[in-house]
């Protein structure tokens, strides 16, 4: 069917529609992008440069589809974010998941921009 130049496709009421499934299936790793990029905007307004950060976090394809840590399932995209923003942490009453996590991001060779993050902890394993 065309109405105004478009093509439309039609598909039984009961069943899904393939192109749709097909999309999914094609672009796991774009909708993983999309929902951190949601979530950023929705939670985090103000916060500019944690655009930066996720767009250096992006290729490496650290999160799963519930916006965890693959190789660290315990932490979310919110804690990691509180924790990089958090200003007031010192070295010596961090929680050990998030120092085996930057450790983790620098054996991969991340480095972050200084202007978006203010804990020194990741200062000193992240920023160059």
């Amino acid at each position: 069917m065309y109405a105004n130049n478009t093509v439309f496709v039609v598909h039984p009421q009961n069943k899904p529609c393939p192109l749709a499934e097909s999309a999914q299936k094609n672009d796991p790793i774009g909708t993983i992008d999309q929902h951190i990029e949601l979530f950023l905007k929705n939670t985090y307004p103000k916060q500019k440069h944690l655009s930066l950060v996720f767009n250096i976090l992006k290729p490496h394809a650290l999160f799963n589809e519930h916006l965890f840590f693959k190789d660290f399932l315990n932490i979310h995209v919110a804690d990691f974010v509180s924790f990089i923003l958090n200003r007031f942490c010192k070295l010596d009453s961090t929680d050990q998941r998030f120092i085996k996590l930057c450790k983790h991001l620098q054996a991969l060779h991340i480095k972050l921009p200084k202007i978006a993050v203010k804990n020194v902890v990741v200062h000193k394993y992240l920023c160059g």
